[in-house]
């Protein structure tokens, strides 16, 4: 009985020690699993934890960041080109709201008043601003250029005659195409080119009525050279008629003179 009492209390302390050792090396590895060294150095699992943890807060921090700069931006540009926003032409009430805007920019300055007065009547016509779809970025007084040459064609369409030559109405027809492929609304400026000189020159009798405008026109020349020359027949007949009465004048002198000169002449030596 002692020895098998011995046995298991010999059996009992050494799976104590069994037990104890097994946990110490429970808890160093624990110790060293919680560890990592680094440069020398052993750095806490528990700190790894926080650097991992807390590098996607900061960079959803970051991106939040960015994400609220960019909608500052999209705001900050939406502003801006609200203040740039053209004016639409149903706002005009008059010529004096009446205002030449590229870009956000007004060129009125570039223009003269009367340019500026007759260009809003081509606009009121069309009830928009002609320029409104003009090429983005195009230099200023080039602009202007464009639309008082416009002002101008449309000046010269309302003056037009039948007997303008066909060849005015085609680079009057050029200028303006250009013009429309910058932009600039002008197309109801070219069907009335094309309506005039359809009526000018492609319908029947056009010839003959250009024929018989142009004969007027030279018999009314005609007929103001012959009065020129009347008028200049009746100056010269009574500059004859002044030296006729100048010359009877000097024709008894001349006679007197005459006689005693032969008087002269015959008188004995």
């Amino acid at each position: 009985m002692l020895l098998v009492s011995n046995i298991a209390s010999s059996m009992n302390h050494g799976g104590f020690v069994q037990s104890s050792y097994n946990k110490d090396n429970d808890a160093d590895a624990v110790a060293y699993n919680s560890s990592k060294r680094k440069n020398g150095k052993f750095v806490t699992l528990d700190f790894q934890k926080k650097k991992k943890t807390s590098v996607p807060r900061l960079t959803l921090k970051v991106r939040q960041s960015a994400v609220r700069s960019e909608n500052d931006s999209e705001e900050a540009l939406s502003e801006v080109l609200e203040d740039f926003k053209m004016l639409e032409f149903k706002d005009v009430k008059g010529f004096e709201d009446f205002s030449i805007t590229i870009d956000g920019m007004p060129i009125d300055a570039e223009l003269p008043n009367g340019v500026r007065n007759k260009y809003y009547r081509l606009c009121c016509s069309q009830n928009a601003f002609l320029h409104e779809n003009l090429i983005r970025g195009m230099n200023h007084k080039l602009i202007a250029g464009v639309i008082s040459e416009t002002v101008n064609i449309a000046d010269a369409i309302k003056v037009s005659v039948l007997a303008t030559p066909r060849v005015e109405f085609a680079n009057w027809d050029k200028t303006l195409l250009a013009f429309e492929h910058l932009g600039m609304n002008v197309e109801f400026l070219r069907v009335r080119l094309r309506r005039i000189v359809s009526i000018a020159y492609e319908t029947d009798g056009a010839s003959e009525t250009r024929r018989y405008l142009k004969y007027r026109t030279e018999h009314s020349e005609a007929d103001d050279e012959i009065k020129n020359m009347e008028t200049k027949l009746e100056e010269l007949k009574e500059a004859c008629n002044g030296f006729g009465a100048y010359l009877e004048s000097l024709k008894s002198k001349a006679e007197n003179y005459q006689v005693m000169l032969q008087k002269e002449v015959a008188a004995p030596w």
